[in-house]
């Protein structure tokens, strides 16, 4: 069958470390010689799926994120983050929750999060007293909030795959990302409870310091705010809110005078390079589901899962345990761009909500950034906290469960998704 070999080859070149989009195109010319496709139609499926008016929300997000990096303005969340809840005991690790919920209305993506949190979080947390290997560990938990508080980068791609709203789909993020938060702060107070992540004493709460900060940050604060807010009521398209975001960080930084020109070209230098690596993922993607889905392989699989089980729920289960399975091997976009269209029949025939089923392949998928061997939030945090693998790997251990008790959480009760999506902007037929 030419899907499993489309697996089986991409699989190979990812365990001889061919860079993941090199792979995906390997395993897409190979299996398609293989199953006599004309490889002309291959250029064709990789330009079609690259022409989506949402797909032009990508390296607007991506860019104010990194905009927000280089003016100073994620520092600005930090402080305040800390002056909110550095009272509580663990008070700089709450605070990296917190900055990271905050920024995620921000970035939408997870390695945006962990890159500009650990520049900070790994010179102020091993200074106050925290181990390095539960400071680093803490920011890639926190960053794994980036994709699903909107606005989302994995959110709009899936959005486009499986044909659903991107507004919806952004909406359906926000109460998840809120349990997230408090699932995430309280790992962190049983870890100082039981001694299993050493902290200094809690700094005491001052309301002056609080307002400081906040004054400070007010502008970065109100940006979620304005984003979601402008979508949810009609104003913007979720492509215009990207742009929205960028005007907006431009303007914060002109506002507070701290805008430095090598850095803003910088900036755009990056926005550029991450961009293209995005959408050339996208479309070699987009190629090999063409593949599948000539070969009936959404199909076949969804007339072997209807003879296991006819339940959604345990249909969403499996899911759960074979994409957490394959986020520990795939980095997360491609990961996603390959399955979801082999799994969205399946889904579709149980009558699974498409929004709901998007926010669990994306936290599914999402929890890989945390787990060996992929882990690209571990790489990450390793550069920047000089921390061993093995050693970050024992420290996130107790972070992968508490998102895990999250992900059953999100699974089995879809109304906490679904919420508000259906009261702020309702469609016919969606399910209540």
């Amino acid at each position: 069958m030419i899907s499993v070999l489309l697996i089986l080859l991409f699989l190979v070149f990812m365990f001889m470390r061919v860079p993941v989009s090199i792979a995906i195109t390997l395993a897409t010319i190979i299996g398609m010689i293989a199953g006599g496709y004309d490889l002309l139609s291959l250029p064709q499926h990789m330009a079609a799926s690259t022409q989506s008016i949402p797909l032009m929300a990508i390296p607007f997000f991506i860019l104010a994120a990194n905009l927000m990096n280089a003016l100073g303005i994620t520092r600005q969340i930090f402080d305040f983050a800390d002056a909110l809840v550095g009272c509580l005991r663990g008070g700089l690790a709450h605070a990296n929750v917190v900055a990271g919920a905050i920024f995620s209305g921000i970035s939408g993506a997870a390695v945006a999060d962990a890159a500009a949190l650990g520049a900070i979080s790994m010179k102020e947390m091993p200074k106050a007293g925290y181990s390095r290997a539960y400071s680093a560990a803490t920011v890639i938990a926190a960053s794994t909030l980036g994709p699903i508080i909107p606005p989302s980068i994995m959110m709009v791609i899936y959005a486009i795959t499986a044909n659903v709203s991107v507004a919806r789909l952004f909406l359906a993020g926000v109460l998840p990302g809120l349990l997230i938060v408090v699932i995430l702060m309280a790992t962190i107070h049983i870890l100082t409870r039981t001694g299993a992540m050493v902290c200094p004493p809690p700094t005491p709460f001052s309301l002056r310091r609080v307002g400081r900060t906040g004054r400070d940050a007010i502008l970065a604060l109100l940006a979620p705010l304005v984003i979601l807010r402008s979508m949810s009521t009609g104003i913007v398209t979720p492509t215009e809110a990207g742009i929205l975001a960028v005007v907006y960080a431009l303007g914060v930084g002109i506002v507070q005078r701290h805008f430095p020109v090598r850095a803003v070209i910088a900036v755009l230098r990056e926005t550029v390079q991450g961009t293209a690596l995005i959408m050339y993922i996208i479309a070699v993607s987009s190629a090999l589901s063409w593949v599948f889905v000539a070969e009936g392989t959404g199909k076949l699989l969804t007339e072997q899962l209807l003879g296991l089980t006819d339940s959604p729920l345990m249909f969403l289960l499996i899911v759960n345990l074979l994409l957490l399975v394959i986020g520990c091997l795939i980095e997360t976009l491609p990961a996603m761009l390959i399955t979801v269209p082999i799994l969205l029949p399946t889904a579709k025939t149980l009558g699974i909500d498409l929004v709901h089923f998007g926010v669990i392949v994306i936290f599914n998928l999402i929890i890989g950034i945390m787990t060996p061997p992929m882990g690209i939030g571990l790489y990450i945090l390793m550069a920047i906290s000089e921390v061993k693998f093995g050693e970050l790997v024992r420290a996130s251990l107790p972070f992968v469960a508490a998102l895990l008790v999250a992900l059953v959480l999100l699974t089995m009760f879809p109304q906490i998704t679904l919420l508000l999506p259906d009261l702020l902007m309702p469609e016919p037929g969606a399910r209540r």
